[in-house]
């Protein structure tokens, strides 16, 4: 069997070293937000007995300001793991020997889904940045300020997670146009073609789950915590489904190239 003439050394390193950040900035970034969303980094916020909306409030934005440093690690560590996603088209593309629509759709679907990641993530570290100030006008405007900013706080995470859903939707079609080369290629490992075709129906369907379920159970009034039940979704794909692929493909990257 030819070794692929389009995956040299070269390409072959690279792509270690990104399938290896890969899984290394999505575990990290997932771990710790699950940490936070547990308030194991940061202790839950407290209030004072009988306090009105604008001092509970003021208490959610002093308590969020303490786990900003927490938050911006990893926020910064996810923003790196998507650009590694956008930088892995290019080496899947020559490893599968992907050709016409399918390598478009390849490359287009992990380059944007990674740059819609990226907006995500400073976006909304940009608008924590505001919104958990917990400083305000002492004026007779203070309460509708603080107000406002909780609404800002709930906007920059409403509009983070409906661009999330972008980027998994994105890569999911990316490795879907990727499904059939990976099968029809001699060298791909047949177990990870397959979980390349089960991660990608995974991430669409996370996708569909985490902007859809919040819409019905509020159009049918259920009282449940939404979070808790699109995050496990979520967390089975950042923190188990994501790494085991990309690991996978840095063993497979990292044997040599076969030649009769």
């Amino acid at each position: 069997m030819e070794p692929n003439p389009q995956l040299d050394e070269g390409w072959r390193a690279w792509g270690r070293s990104l399938a290896a950040l890969v899984a290394a900035t999505f575990a990290l970034g997932t771990v710790l937000s699950v940490l936070d969303s547990l308030n194991i980094t940061t202790p839950a916020p407290t209030y004072p007995a009988g306090a009105n909306l604008p001092d509970r409030i003021l208490g959610t934005l002093q308590n969020q300001s303490q786990r900003f440093p927490w938050i911006l690690v990893a926020t910064l560590a996810a923003t790196v793991g998507f650009a590694a996603i956008a930088a892995l088209a290019p080496v899947l593309r020559r490893a599968l020997g992907a050709t016409e629509w399918r390598a478009s759709v390849l490359t287009g679907g992990l380059v944007l889904g990674g740059a819609i990641g990226i907006v995500a993530e400073l976006g909304f570290l940009g608008g924590q940045v505001v919104a958990s100030d917990p400083t305000y006008c002492d004026c007779d405007f203070a309460a509708i300020q603080l107000i406002a900013r909780s609404g800002l706080l709930d906007l920059v995470s409403t509009v983070q997670t409906w661009l999330l859903a972008g980027f998994l939707v994105l890569v999911g079609a990316g490795l879907f146009a990727a499904i059939r080369a990976a099968r029809e290629s001699p060298e791909v490992p047949r177990g990870w073609a397959t979980l390349t075709a089960v991660l990608a129906a995974v991430l669409v369907g996370v996708a569909i789950w985490v902007v859809g379920f919040p819409l019905l159970a509020n159009a049918l009034a259920w009282r449940i915590d939404v979070n808790a039940i699109t995050g496990l979704p979520s967390l089975i794909v950042l923190l188990i489904l994501v790494p085991w692929w990309a690991l996978w493909l840095r063993a497979w990257l990292a044997r040599p190239a076969t030649q009769e």
